[in-house]
């Protein structure tokens, strides 16, 4: 049996961004390692929705900079795999924005919440009723893996 040496998201229960309408911007990340330096992947749950975007994740990777579950240093300087949770804004909204999520591995469970200051983007084109896609999904979801980044 494989015993996990594993660092936990290394940020607050609450965060705090800002973003520009229309342009994602990543709200938290998900980032444990075993004693090989393999990513456990955990189950992101959305606990409360947006109310003017929505939410996906992305795979990424990290340099491992502390271990803060054990004494265990193996995987220290090492990149290792996680999940980052995005927020992605309606194009034609400003003002706040929250989320929150629960960060489920095996044998531990994370709660999160991200408030997001949305600032309005000129430079960015507004889209049409009915033209832009939205899903802030409803409590319980899990959150499912973002589209894939345009060019």
């Amino acid at each position: 049996m494989m015993h996990s040496a594993q660092a936990c998201a290394q940020e607050p229960d609450i965060i705090n961004r800002t973003a520009r309408a229309g342009h994602e911007v990543a709200v938290g990340y998900a980032l444990r390692w075993n004693r090989k330096c393999e990513p456990p992947i955990p189950k992101l749950t959305l606990t409360v929705p947006p109310d003017h975007g929505s939410i996906c994740a992305r795979d990424f990777s990290a340099i491992a900079k502390r271990n803060v579950v054990n004494d265990d240093q193996t995987c220290i300087g090492k990149r290792v795999r996680g999940l980052q949770v995005i927020y992605y804004p309606r194009s034609d909204y400003a003002g706040h924005d929250s989320v929150d999520y629960v960060i489920q591995f095996s044998n531990k469970s994370i709660n999160k919440h991200a408030n997001i200051e949305v600032r309005r983007d000129s430079s960015a084109p507004t889209a049409k009723a009915g033209e832009e896609s939205i899903a802030p999904g409803k409590a319980g979801d899990v959150i499912v893996a973002c589209a894939p980044l345009s060019s």
